[in-house]
């Protein structure tokens, strides 16, 4: 026997096959507004994005550890063979010719592919791959290409030359979600979770979770929840025997609600979902729920490939005035075309349905092409973004055709990490005057915006947007609006000033 603090082995890392994409992202912020400041949404959406894919110290610790290992290996790497392995310990006894090992203390089983095992008490044997834990482990994965993983679980059998193992009583992070479960088994293909939940919320108790029977995961295809319940802190809310979320694409299955308040909607309710048919094929709707209007929703089939974005869309559809328009069916086609290696990008636009608003019906028909400037940057963190379009629309009910040319100039300046403003100049042709519909249209062609953001600490964030109306010289619009974080829950509101309006969107964000 041989008796150590530390020796350098060739051997997998317990838990080498946790990687396990559990992919979801927090809800996408998109402001509204007719002051322009949903062009600061990147502000809130950067954050949940950061705070989603937040790194530990450990985490850190351990891609340096794993690269000064590569550094210091006297030998090339055999492909054929398992990753080189360092184990560490108070107290490491190893037979050469066994391969047992065993090994007490302060325990660290650290791979060069940026994989760590902690124990305090763990034996095994190098020639059969095999180890044990009596006790509690602790895993931290930073693998290139897998799964970012934070684990803690007790009893642990693992194997990692058959890549199987299983652990009880587990808690911890892969990836975006915290998990917690009473058993893991582990294969080379799926992982599954017994009696266990996954939410996208840090609490001891959290303030959302989906629990199941048994969670099966799939990498990079699917996840699979059998007796599923979803609960907002103790209260049940939605079940299902079987329900199946995507792993390969963005599933908005996996967010949660947002309920809010606006003068004419009243209170509301409104959950999106996707629903793939093919990897480029999906069926999309947003189900809303007013106190005023009762159930407002909407769908569309979507095809979107190399060619473009084809949309067929039913439904009612809410502009960022609260003005409706119902879309009996209506289809659009979208595409960007990038100019080689022009700094210029080409839009295409193309819509043609029946709209119904205020027992007003026509067959609605757009045409638009924008021709946009990538992103200037003019220094000292200020952006600047050109656009110009040109656009048809022609209406059935009177036969009108408005058309022409429209431009819009963006400057921007993220000026430190609390304050970002910026300004805006457009026209367009068509507006609330000369339009048969009010959606999504201003009641004036010639328009200034400008507004700023402050952030006041981690939890609180201050954003004023005016809109200026520049054929008249007036001001038409100003929003003031209030970011507010109770951990994984956000108030946003809004007070719409010149209006007298307020309203305001509670909505869960990842902690």
């Amino acid at each position: 026997m041989n008796r150590n603090t530390k020796a350098l082995l060739c051997a997998g890392l317990v838990a080498a096959n946790l990687a396990l994409p559990i992919t979801a992202t927090a809800s996408t912020y998109n402001a509204s507004t007719d002051t322009n400041a949903d062009v600061l949404d990147y502000l809130e959406n950067n954050k949940r994005s950061a705070r989603e894919n937040a790194i530990l110290d450990e985490q850190k610790q351990l891609v340096h550890d794993a690269f000064e290992m590569r550094k210091n290996l006297r030998d090339p790497l055999d492909p054929t063979k398992n990753v080189p392995v360092a184990l560490e310990g108070d107290e490491l006894f190893y037979d050469q010719h066994s391969g047992d090992f065993y090994a007490t203390g302060k325990v660290n089983i650290t791979s060069l592919d940026a994989q760590r095992f902690q124990t305090e008490e763990v034996k095994g044997n190098l020639e059969n791959t095999e180890v044990n834990v009596p006790g509690k482990g602790h895993v931290v994965q930073m693998t290139p290409g897998q799964a970012k993983i934070v684990m803690d679980g007790y009893k642990i059998q693992y194997n990692y030359g058959k890549k199987t193992g299983n652990m009880e009583d587990v808690s911890g992070k892969i990836d975006k979600e915290y998990i917690k479960g009473k058993r893991i088994e582990l294969y080379p293909d799926k992982i599954i979770v017994y009696d266990g939940y996954m939410t996208k919320c840090s609490a001891q108790h959290p303030d959302y979770r989906s629990t199941a029977s048994k969670i099966e995961v799939y990498p990079g295809d699917k996840m699979v929840c059998h007796d599923m319940k979803f609960w907002l802190g103790d209260v049940p809310v939605f079940s299902a025997k079987k329900h199946t979320f995507r792993l390969d694409k963005d599933d908005n299955n996996l967010e949660m609600p947002r309920v809010g308040y606006n003068r004419d909607d009243g209170w509301w309710i409104s959950k999106d979902f996707n629903y793939y048919l093919t990897d480029n094929f999906y069926l999309n709707a947003d189900v809303i729920y007013t106190g005023k209007n009762g159930f407002h929703s909407h769908g569309a089939m979507i095809y979107d490939n190399n060619l473009g974005k084809f949309e067929l869309m039913t439904g009612y559809y809410e502009s960022s005035s609260n003005k409706w328009v119902k879309k009996a069916p209506s289809f659009r086609y979208t595409k960007a075309i990038p100019l080689g290696d022009l700094p210029f990008t080409v839009a295409l636009n193309y819509e043609r349905g029946h709209w119904s608003q205020n027992n007003i019906h026509s067959m609605h028909t757009y045409y638009g092409l924008t021709l946009s400037h990538d992103t200037i940057d003019l220094g000292g963190n200020h952006r600047l973004d050109l656009s110009t379009t040109y656009s048809v629309t022609d209406e059935s009910y009177n036969h009108s055709r408005i058309k022409g040319l429209g431009y819009a100039a963006l400057l921007r300046r993220d000026v430190d990490d609390r304050w970002t403003y910026y300004t805006r100049y457009s026209y367009t042709q068509a507006n609330n005057k000369n339009s048969v519909f009010d959606y999504d249209l201003d009641d004036y062609s010639r328009k200034m915006s400008a507004g700023f953001s402050y952030k006041f600490n981690d939890r609180d964030r201050f954003l004023v947007g005016t809109a200026f109306d520049m054929s008249n010289y007036t001001l038409a619009d100003m929003d003031l609006y209030w970011f507010h974080e109770f951990h994984c829950l956000e108030l946003i509101s809004r007070y719409r000033a010149k209006r007298h309006e307020f309203g305001f969107t509670l909505q869960f964000n990842p902690w």
